[in-house]
C-alpha cells in the first residue's frame, strides 16, 4: 500500500469512530426489533447486509411483521431511501474517473453518515482527481458496515432479553452523531439557509407517509438553492488538482 493510500486509510479509520458510536445502538435496535417481530437470524442479517439502511429497515421490519406483501415492502423501502439520489448527484463527479468496481462499492456503502463524512473530505483544499480520497471513503463505509452487521447480530441474539428496545432512547445516539456531522457543513449563509429551509419543510410535511416528507423537503430545498444560485452566481469553488487517478 502506498504512503498516500495508507494515510487515507488511517484517516478513514479515525473518521469512522464517531459513526460507529452512532450506528451501533441503531443496529442493536434493528436487530432486537427484528427478532421481536418474528424474523429469523438469517433473515435479519440478510436484511442488514443487503439494505444497509437503518430507517428503511425499521419500516421494512414493521411491514413484514404485519404481513405486507413483499413487492409493497420493497417499493416502500426504495421510497424511504430515495434521498440517496441526492448523494449520488453530489458525489458522482468525484467518483466518475474510478473503475466500475470502485463506484459500485462506494455507492453501496453510501449511507447518510458516510455521505456526510465523504462530502466533508472532498470539500477540503487540494482534494482532486489525482488523490486517493476514495480509500478514505471506502474505509469509513467498510468500518460502519461491519459495525452495522455486528450490532444487528447482537441485537437479534439479546433482543428477547431487552424488552421495549424502542423506548430506551437508543436512537438518540444516531441523532447526536448526525448533528455533529451536519453542523460543520454550514460554512456560509447559503448552506445555512438551505438547511433551515429543508428542516422547516420536513417538519411541515412530516404527516406524509413513509418519510415522504423528508424526500419532498430535500427536493424543494435543493431546487430553491439551485434557483438562488442561478440568480446570484456560484459561490467560491474548492480548487482541485488535475491529473488521472489510480485506485
Amino acid at each position: 500500500m502506498s504512503r498516500d493510500r495508507g494515510s487515507e486509510v488511517r484517516r478513514g479509520l479515525v473518521a469512522a469512530l464517531p459513526l460507529v458510536v452512532g450506528s451501533a445502538p441503531f443496529g442493536l435496535l434493528c436487530g432486537g426489533m427484528a427478532r421481536q417481530s418474528g424474523l429469523g437470524l438469517t433473515e435479519t442479517l440478510a436484511l442488514s447486509g443487503l439494505v444497509n439502511a437503518g430507517s428503511a429497515q425499521l419500516v421494512g421490519i414493521g411491514m413484514l411483521s404485519a404481513g405486507t406483501a413483499w413487492p409493497l415492502v420493497v417499493a416502500t423501502v426504495l421510497v424511504v431511501n430515495a434521498r440517496h439520489l441526492f448523494y449520488s448527484a453530489d458525489l458522482s463527479p468525484r467518483f466518475a474517473h474510478l473503475p466500475t468496481r470502485w463506484r459500485a462499492a462506494l455507492a453501496f456503502g453510501m449511507t447518510d453518515a458516510v455521505y456526510a463524512v465523504a462530502a466533508g473530505r472532498y470539500r477540503q483544499r487540494g482534494t482532486g482527481r489525482s488523490d486517493r480520497a476514495h480509500w478514505y471513503v471506502v474505509t469509513v463505509s467498510a468500518t460502519v458496515y461491519a459495525t452495522w452487521l455486528a450490532s444487528t447480530l447482537a441485537g437479534w441474539v439479546w433482543g428477547e432479553s431487552l424488552h421495549h428496545l424502542d423506548g430506551l432512547g437508543l436512537e438518540f445516539a444516531v441523532v447526536a452523531t448526525y448533528i455533529g456531522l451536519v453542523v460543520p457543513c454550514f460554512t456560509s449563509l447559503r448552506p445555512l439557509a438551505t438547511g433551515l429551509l429543508a428542516g422547516a419543510l420536513a417538519l411541515a410535511l412530516r404527516p406524509l407517509p413513509y418519510q415522504g416528507g423528508l424526500l419532498a423537503a430535500t427536493l424543494l430545498a435543493v431546487t430553491a438553492a439551485t434557483f438562488g444560485q442561478s440568480r446570484t452566481g456560484p459561490g467560491p469553488r474548492t480548487p482541485t488538482a488535475p491529473g488521472p487517478a489510480r485506485p
